[in-house]
């Protein structure tokens, strides 16, 4: 049997392939398998405090999740409980395929333990389907020697510091920052909404409110910066990955990205610092996502499955279960989430982020943003007529802004 389909741990996890058991006593997990060398130490460890259920584990991959699980929940034919991203339930919420796991908040997991927003992006009409287990977004990371070598002893605090910094360590063949401006659109869009909402923007019940002036704020940072010569014209040609490697090869000076990719950077003996991001006047916005556990409504066994949540969602196994940040503030309290390192990132989560816009009718205009950004980006369009573009498409799709 295929390790990528059901994986054999140990002892009773092994027997959980075999057909025709009774599914009162099975409780199959869908997880991505970069969670299973953890998780696998965890089902045991909830096998034998829970002797009367065994847990099948089954893993899917990056790639594939997104469509596996669609296809589960609207055939009806699903697992227990399901491991996806928050930005995704909206979506199984409002087709009424998730079962309601409001009754798992309380006393041993109270909501207000949850880093704010959290709670949010998975509830609605009073319910909360889901139980967010990972919570990240993005800061600032620049590279203290090119800061340095600048004269610049502090990162920026304000866009205006922002945009002088980048100016001064644009220099030969260091660029000041750089965008992801290629692949898949996502994670430009995800920028530009983050100095959107430093500008104004809000988002409400997942859906982000822009407007004109909001926009043009963010297009004038993340799109004529290109144009203008401060960040990379490779913007245009790379992604997140790409970003990240032109950062480590010194040919970026700093740029917007997540904690994991800090460590990555000092494993390659970098002299890296990170920082909120820059706002007009002080800390700016981020769109804020993660991973969570979801009961589907036709799942066989909801009562195993709201144990395993429930065993899952404990701080200390929170905590073990993330390489980013747990959504549980208690789950976050070891020296390994508050480092110098990652101890700006987490402030930015904590106070200065919301979660990121679900709304399915925003994830289908997410590519003509993406568009609109590249065409400043190439000089062809301007910061105002680019912000009136998005705009009329956010009042088609989204309705008018409020």
């Amino acid at each position: 049997m295929s390790a990528a389909l059901v994986l054999g741990v140990v002892g009773t996890i092994a027997s959980a392939v075999v057909s025709g058991r009774d599914p009162s006593t099975t409780v199959t997990w869908w997880l991505p398998n970069w969670d299973t060398p953890i998780a696998t130490e965890l089902v045991a460890q909830f096998e034998a405090e829970n002797p009367d259920l065994t847990v099948r584990m089954v893993e899917t991959t990056l790639d594939t999740m997104a469509n596996k699980i669609s296809v589960a929940l609207d055939s009806g034919d699903t697992p227990d409980v399901i491991t996806d991203l928050v930005s995704r339930t909206r979506t199984y919420i409002r087709s009424d395929q998730l079962a309601d796991l409001s009754d798992l908040y309380g006393p041993d997991m109270p909501r207000e333990d949850f880093v704010h927003g959290a709670l949010d992006a998975v509830s609605s009409g009073g319910a909360t389907y889901a139980v967010p287990y990972r919570w990240d977004c993005i800061s600032l990371i620049y590279n203290k020697d090119l800061f340095a070598a600048a004269g610049i002893s502090e990162p920026p605090a304000t866009w205006s510091e922002f945009v002088a910094d980048a100016e001064t360590l644009t220099s030969g063949d260091v660029a000041g920052v750089a965008w992801p401006m290629n692949g898949s659109p996502n994670g430009l869009v995800n920028r530009f909404l983050g100095f959107a909402m430093s500008a104004g923007a809000t988002v409400e019940d997942g859906v982000p409110q822009l407007t004109v002036e909001s926009s043009r704020a963010a297009l004038e940072i993340v799109g004529s910066s290109v144009a203008e010569g401060w960040a990379s014209r490779s913007s245009l040609e790379v992604d997140n990955t790409e970003v990240r490697e032109l950062f480590i090869n010194g040919r970026v000076a700093m740029y917007i990205g997540g904690v994991f990719d800090v460590q990555l950077q000092l494993d390659a003996g970098m002299n890296v610092g990170t920082a909120v991001t820059p706002g007009p006047g002080g800390p700016g916005m981020q769109g804020a996502d993660g991973w969570g556990y979801i009961v589907p409504a036709e799942a066989q066994n909801i009562d195993g499955a709201e144990r395993l949540v429930a065993f899952l969602s404990r701080p200390a196994n929170m905590a073990r279960l993330t390489s980013t940040y747990p959504a549980r503030i208690s789950a976050a309290e070891g020296e390994r989430f508050h480092d110098e390192y990652r101890q700006a990132h987490w402030v930015q989560l904590t106070e200065h982020s919301v979660p990121t816009p679900n709304d399915p009718a925003w994830v289908g205009m997410i590519p003509s943003v993406y568009s609109t950004i590249q065409s400043v980006a190439l000089g062809q369009s301007t910061p105002e007529d680019g912000a009136r573009a998005i705009q009329a498409e956010a009042d088609r799709l989204l309705g008018p802004a409020r």
